[in-house]
């Protein structure tokens, strides 16, 4: 009889498609000067692409890059915990707020809701299945304000 050929062994991690670990690209050293500028800009505002393209980072890096990503989500989170501090003290100064209301529609996704007048007639419905009364009409067209 033959003898039968040893076969050689495959190196790499066969589930990885015969690549080493670690074999690759190496990752993108990002510096804490370059992440707290990425971070600056998330603070006011700019989207990824944005960012990307003013720190000359590749398309999708940060998408890529979940430790930049999670960062810059955190600077995003406290703009609008910012803005939504920002309304309540114009709000409470009476200040004009149509910037604060600008904000709050396009940032926050705050929207108006309507609300719908309670007729007379409604109000007399649900005083009887209360069972209390209404203020009566006085003669000049108001109402007792009782």
């Amino acid at each position: 009889m033959a003898k039968k050929k040893a076969k050689a062994k495959k190196k790499g991690n066969p589930g990885r498609g015969g690549k080493q670990p670690g074999a690759g690209k190496p990752k993108k050293v990002i510096t804490p000067a370059q992440m707290r500028k990425a971070e600056g800009y998330a603070l006011d505002g700019c989207q990824n692409g944005t960012i990307e393209g003013l720190m000359d980072w590749p398309n999708q890096f940060i998408e890529h890059r979940k430790d930049i990503a999670k960062k810059l989500l955190k600077k995003r989170q406290k703009r609008k915990q910012l803005l939504r501090h920002a309304q309540t003290v114009n709000a409470n100064k009476n200040h004009s707020n149509t910037m604060q209301v600008f904000l709050g529609v396009n940032e926050l996704d705050q929207r108006d809701v309507k609300t719908q007048e309670v007729g007379r007639q409604t109000l007399a419905d649900i005083a009887a299945i209360v069972g209390a009364e209404l203020p009566r009409d006085k003669p000049d067209g108001k109402s007792d304000g009782s």
